[in-house]
């Protein structure tokens, strides 16, 4: 499996968070732009793949969830690591976020200022900034040029 190369980051590709990677996450405009920006580097094929996954997942019996639109649920890793939002760039890195498995993470400084920042600015998920610019097809949109 395929190793996220950050020299400065401690995870391993253990893929404990994989299962905290869930649909829903909201996002600022700015960020959904380079997550479009990181999805049109890639391979179009492997992205449509990704984004055309079943993403329903079953933890338990009664326990399911959706997994992220970005997150490969066969290869389990994120196809837009690099340009993840900054709710998943805090995961493991400030108090109520915790490494699932509790690795020692370096954590960021005024992580709750930099929240409190962020909630003021407008959010919406993946799927809502898609509709609000008209496009509902993935690959209208990893094939759409500014």
């Amino acid at each position: 499996m395929r190793r996220h190369s950050c020299p400065v980051d401690p995870c391993d590709g253990c893929h404990e968070c994989g299962l905290r990677c869930t649909a829903g996450v909201q996002m600022t405009r700015q960020e959904f732009e380079r997550i479009v920006e990181h999805l049109r580097t890639l391979d179009l094929r492997q992205a449509i793949r990704v984004l055309e996954q079943d993403k329903r997942r079953v933890l338990f019996e009664d326990i399911n969830y959706e997994a992220c639109p970005f997150y490969d649920v066969t290869q389990r890793r994120c196809i837009v690591y690099p340009a993840r939002a900054l709710i998943c760039r805090l995961f493991g890195r400030v108090e109520w976020l915790p490494c699932p498995i509790g690795k020692p993470v370096p954590q960021v400084r005024n992580g709750l200022e930099l929240i409190r920042s962020y909630a003021e600015r407008p959010r919406n998920t993946f799927p809502e900034w898609c509709a609000e610019l008209g496009m509902y097809d993935f690959r209208q949109l990893l094939a759409a040029s500014d």
